[in-house]
């Protein structure tokens, strides 16, 4: 192969490249119009359960070379262009931009949505619920440090539910200016992400201390203000920043992952593989909280999690029940089961019901 085969190939490239310009924009146009005519019967440009659909469909018919991350990636853009055309979209997230919670939002609604950071967990629900934002991104559980609290917090209190889940594979870096481990005098990271990693800090840095930031993101900036600090935080913003890599993946398991919850007013409609979560109250005598467990099995639904938390709202030793479950609100033995739990004794908050999100494949 010669220098005119190799610009043969490059002009059929073009040539190709051309073709799928031209068909991105023609599917643009046909979105538009789909979100006049959605306006005009009063249906939500974001359907969820279509673009499950389409992305099914695609990456069943695709046959390679193409990965399906790769594949999965394109895709997830092209639907955030076409809901820029029919409607702008805004989403809040807990920032500053270069969270992992940004990066989940970016997984979810692609590059062409409007992002606002917002500074705690708590404001981000304030953001949806005074219409600031369409939609909200929150971490909500880790597969190694468990339940954020302050999410749980909002969910019981908040007239804002779920109507979306985003899981992420999370790998913490330890980075500084300098690259280099003997230079590190302190190490600082948001609680959980210093949690995540608490063995290998033990174990490579004894006796350093630990510092807590908002988010992994300011710790990194307050690494590239001290040459004796290092931060645990996303190498490829830490980069960007001008900091230096000391070691990668230095979380405690490899399999760590973050599932963070789409807020929004926002109903999906059944899929077929969905998830209903709920938060319950029950009067604290024997037998309520089996009573209640005994409806789920009755109704053969399984539970994927039930974890207990204290009622901030309510007296001391008072307790919340939060619950996922499979299925969707809709689906005729979850609607039952949640029809007959609301009694005298229980009270009954549900959440959202919206479809399972399970990690891309890693080709």
């Amino acid at each position: 192969m010669d220098r005119s085969d190799i610009q043969e190939l490059r002009n059929r490239i073009d040539d190709i490249d051309r073709e799928i310009l031209d068909l991105l924009n023609k599917r643009m146009t046909v979105s538009e119009q789909i979100g006049v005519l959605k306006a005009q019967i009063g249906r939500d440009v974001i359907d969820t359960t279509r673009e499950g659909q389409i992305l099914r469909k695609l990456v069943s018919m695709n046959t390679g070379p193409l990965p399906e991350k790769t594949l999965r990636g394109i895709y997830r853009e092209i639907f955030s262009g076409s809901r820029a055309v029919q409607s702008p979209v805004t989403v809040a997230f807990l920032g500053p931009e270069g969270t992992y919670t940004h990066e989940a939002a970016l997984e979810r609604f692609g590059h062409s949505a409007s992002y606002i950071p917002c500074s705690n967990v708590a404001e981000v629900f304030r953001e949806v619920e005074q219409a600031g934002s369409r939609f909200g991104v929150v971490p909500v559980e880790n597969s190694i440090e468990g339940s954020v609290r302050a999410t749980l917090d909002e969910l019981m209190a908040s007239s804002v539910g779920a109507c979306g889940e985003i899981s992420l594979q999370i790998s913490h870096a330890l980075v500084n200016r300098s690259g280099k481990l003997e230079d590190v005098r302190k190490v600082v990271s948001h609680p959980q992400a210093l949690a995540q990693c608490r063995r290998w800090l033990a174990a490579r840095l004894p006796g350093i201390s630990l510092e807590e930031a908002s988010s992994t993101a300011v710790a990194a900036e307050q690494a590239m203000k001290d040459p004796s600090t290092a931060a645990v935080a996303n190498e490829r913003v830490s980069v960007r920043l001008g900091l230096q890599v000391v070691r990668r993946g230095i979380q405690d398991r490899s399999e760590n992952i973050t599932r963070f919850l789409v807020l929004g007013s926002l109903s999906p409609d059944p899929t077929g593989r969905d998830k209903t979560s709920i938060v319950f109250w029950t009067e604290d005598r024997p037998g309520s909280l089996f009573k209640i467990l005994e409806k789920f099995a009755a109704y053969e639904l399984n539970l994927s999690r039930i974890l207990s938390r204290p009622d901030p709202g309510a007296m001391p030793w008072k307790y919340a029940f939060f619950v996922d479950l499979e299925g969707h609100r809709d689906d005729p033995k979850v609607a039952k089961c949640l029809k007959e739990l609301a009694t005298r004794d229980t009270m009954v908050k549900i959440l959202g019901s919206f479809p399972i999100h399970s990690l891309p494949s890693r080709e």
